[in-house]
C-alpha cells in the first residue's frame, strides 16, 4: 500500500511492506533518501539504500512527526480504499439492479404480449363457440323445412302415381278375336283328350253341342264398338257303357 502526504511544503511517499514477518514503514522524500522503521522500534535506518543507511533515533520531533504525517497517509488511503471498493461494489450492484430491471422490463413485455394473445384466443375461441351456434340453430331450422319438403314430395309422388293409376284405368280395353278363338281352340282340344280317355275306358262319348249365342264387345280402331254374334260351344257329355 502506498500513500503520498506532505509535510513542510514537501512532497513525501510512503509505503507499509512485509519484511521477515514484520511490517516496515518505508517514507521517501523528494531527495531520494529512504527512512525505513519497523513496527515497534525507535531506531530506523536512513539513506538511499539499505547498505549505506545510517541509524537515526525516530523518536526525534522531526522524524516523529514526518512518521506521524505518513501514517495519517496512509490511513487515509487505507479508507479510501475501502471507499472505492465501497464505491466499485455500489456501482456493481447499481449495474445488476440496471440490468434486472431491464429483465423485468423484457419480461412485462413479454408477459404484456402473452396476455394480448390470451385475450385474442379468447375472443376467437368465442366467435367460434357462437359460429356453432347459429349453425346448430341454422340445421335446427333446416331440418324440419327439409322434412316438410321431403312429405310434400312424397305426396306429390303419391298424387303422381294415382293420377297414372287412374289414366291407366281410363285407358280403354282392346278385345281381339283372336283371344276368343284361342279359347275356343283350347277349350275342343280338352274335349278330344277327355273323349279319348273315356273311349280307351269303354265308355261311349256322345257330344250334345248346345250353341249359344253370346254378344262380345270389340273395341275398334277408330274408337267406334259394335256388336258381333259369336257362336259359344258349351259341350255337355252323356257317357253310356257299351
Amino acid at each position: 500500500m502506498k500513500a503520498e502526504f506532505y509535510y513542510d511544503c514537501h512532497k513525501y511517499i510512503c509505503s507499509l511492506v512485509q519484511v521477515d514477518f514484520v511490517k516496515e514503514l518505508k517514507i521517501k522524500n523528494y531527495q531520494g533518501f529512504v527512512l525505513a522503521v519497523k513496527q515497534g522500534e525507535k531506531i530506523g535506518l536512513l539513506g538511499k539504500s539499505r547498505h549505506n543507511a545510517k541509524q537515526i533515533d525516530v523518536s526525534k520531533p522531526h522524524f516523529y512527526n514526518v512518521i506521524k504525517a505518513a501514517m495519517s497517509a496512509l490511513e487515509l488511503e487505507t479508507r479510501n480504499e475501502v471507499i472505492l471498493e465501497r464505491n466499485r461494489t455500489i456501482a456493481e450492484g447499481e449495474d445488476m439492479i440496471q440490468q434486472h430491471n431491464r429483465e423485468i422490463r423484457l419480461l412485462n413485455e413479454q408477459l404484456r404480449i402473452q396476455a394480448t394473445k390470451i385475450e385474442q384466443l379468447l375472443r376467437e375461441n368465442q366467435q367460434l363457440s357462437a359460429q356453432l351456434v347459429e349453425k346448430e340453430i341454422r340445421e335446427t331450422q333446416i331440418n324440419p323445412a327439409s322434412q316438410e319438403n321431403l312429405a310434400l314430395v312424397g305426396i306429390e309422388e303419391g298424387s303422381g302415381e294415382a293420377e297414372i293409376s287412374k289414366k291407366i284405368d281410363d285407358l280403354p280395353i282392346i278385345d281381339s278375336g283372336l283371344e276368343v278363338h284361342l279359347i275356343e281352340n283350347q277349350q275342343d282340344l280338352e274335349e278330344v283328350e277327355n273323349a279319348e280317355a273315356i273311349s280307351e275306358d269303354g265308355v261311349e262319348v256322345v257330344d250334345l253341342e248346345i250353341i249359344e249365342e253370346v254378344d262380345a264387345t270389340l273395341e275398334v280402331a277408330g274408337g267406334e264398338s259394335e256388336i258381333k254374334h259369336l257362336p259359344k260351344r258349351g259341350s255337355q257329355r252323356k257317357a253310356r257303357k257299351k
